[in-house]
């Protein structure tokens, strides 16, 4: 729990740190934002940072608490922003010198059967004789080399580094609302199914009466052979649609055990109906999209790296500058320690590009490019979160509408079926009329389950397409 926590503080702490100077939507080519959605938001005062809190469903909060503990994906999402922290340090790491210890020791033996016979006198021999000696050489140096960053290219090359660490950091933030959305819509999912179940068990067992009812018929010789296949082919039909909806909940059940690290078995505490209270959403202006999702600024940082990318391709085309330096003892190891023997270097590198058949050019081709496309698709991004957010606004409207119309119509269908159940065992109506009712109204049960089912999930992504948890500000 005290994990669980922690995560949906991170959340809401990078939220809280959205980009301070975020770009204007107009700059980049989109004009005619409007000051306010053409759907209406419904102002609501009590809006929950932690909005899967507010359908008040004790088993839903326990299940996303397990998810966002124990998730894999969630966990490999991690992992791949800890790699862009470390590339972000790897590029910081090229402003500073570097500098490395190196150690030698080494032992040669030599003779002078190779050497003119005027070399062999030097060695203390005669000019036939053979001369064997030794020599032990044994070296410490501390060397350093720092590329003098005169054109700002590796400043360059660290900005964009931390813009892509940021980068990634806000995608694994958006990546983490929209799996624990996706994971809420199936806890969702797993109820309207055991909805199906129970109902194509009703359904069932109005089939097995009206079977059981016309077999006694026939067996009296009341109704003829083909009225009761008639009503044992419903029968049939009724048990192969309660299996196959046995089947599709198990098959979610299992789904959602994997999703929180468990054995894919069929214990999960699940609620038996819809809630009733479902997540506010939350006031929020065109304007601010742009600052408020996740997935938009991480394309903003996107954009910035880019761009510094950029920057630094065209400084790569400049002279470069290094100093070098070196300082160590090199000598017999009973003089190590001796300063006869220290030797010391330094100096200053230039390198400036000439020929190199046009691979600087094409880097900056590529850069520039690149950076073209993190503008489109900052762009495209963009357009489409004001899309989702309006349709989300208007679905959200038309669904609550349906709900409503698929109330009354449950109702109705109850009545027509107890009306024409009672005819049917008066003898008054026909089996076609009493398939036709069974059918209608477990129908309209049926699509009530899926239309509670979309209406919560619409309401899931029209948050996520509004960035997620807020506090309410007016």
């Amino acid at each position: 729990m005290k994990n669980y926590i922690l995560r949906v503080l991170l959340i809401l702490v990078l939220i809280g740190c959205a980009s301070k100077k975020a770009m204007n939507p107009q700059d980049m080519g989109v004009d005619n934002i409007p000051e306010n959605w053409e759907n209406e938001i419904p102002i609501t005062i009590n809006i929950s940072d932690i909005w899967w809190n507010e359908f008040q469903d004790e088993n839903l909060n326990q299940f996303l608490s397990q998810f966002l503990d124990e998730n894999i994906n969630l966990e490999q999402a991690m992992l791949n922003t800890r790699i862009a922290k470390q590339a972000s340090v790897i590029s910081t790491s090229n402003l500073f010198p570097s500098i490395g210890i190196s150690a030698l020791a080494g032992e040669s033996e030599q003779n002078s059967a190779g050497f003119p016979p005027i070399f062999t006198s030097l060695f203390g021999g005669q000019s036939d004789e053979i001369i064997t000696f030794n020599q032990e050489n044994y070296n410490l140096s501390l060397n350093t080399q720092w590329e003098i960053d005169l054109w700002g290219k590796m400043r360059q090359g660290r900005l964009a580094g931390k813009q892509q660490y940021l980068s990634a950091k806000y995608n694994y933030t958006y990546y983490q609302f929209s799996l624990t959305s996706e994971a809420t819509k199936l806890y969702f999912s797993i109820i309207e199914s055991k909805q199906l179940v129970e109902n194509a068990e009703q359904k069932y067992n109005n089939a097995k009466l009206i079977f059981n009812l016309y077999a006694s018929r026939y067996n009296k010789g009341i109704i003829s052979l083909k009225a009761l296949q008639q009503s044992e082919l419903m029968f049939n039909l009724a048990k192969s649609d309660l299996e196959n909806k046995k089947s599709i909940a198990s098959s979610l059940v299992r789904e959602a055990k994997v999703l929180i690290k468990e054995y894919p078995d069929l214990t999960l505490d699940i609620a038996k109906e819809f809630p009733q209270s479902i997540p506010n959403i939350p006031d929020v202006l065109p304007a601010d999209i742009v600052k408020r999702r996740p997935d938009l600024i991480a394309s903003q940082y996107n954009l910035l790296a880019s761009e510094a990318l950029n920057k630094q391709a065209m400084r790569s085309l400049y002279p470069s500058f290094s100093l070098v330096g070196s300082t160590g003892t090199s000598s017999n190891v009973q003089d190590f320690l001796n300063d006869d023997f220290s030797v010391w270097s330094n100096g200053i590198n230039l390198l400036a590009p000439v020929f190199n058949a046009g691979k600087l050019i094409a880097n900056k081709k590529i850069a520039k490019t690149n950076k073209e496309i993190a503008m489109l698709e900052f762009v495209n991004n963009l357009l489409t979160a004001y899309k989702e957010v309006e349709s989300g606004l208007e679905f959200d409207q038309s669904a609550q509408l349906s709900l409503k119309l698929l109330k009354d119509n449950i109702v109705l269908s109850e009545s027509i079926y107890d009306t024409t159940f009672d005819e049917f065992a008066k003898g008054v109506a026909s089996i076609e009329e009493v398939i036709n009712a069974n059918n209608a109204l477990f129908d309209n049960k049926n699509i009530l389950a899926s239309v509670e089912r979309i209406r919560i999930e619409q309401r899931i992504n029209l948050i996520l397409a509004l960035g997620g948890g807020f506090t309410y500000k007016r």
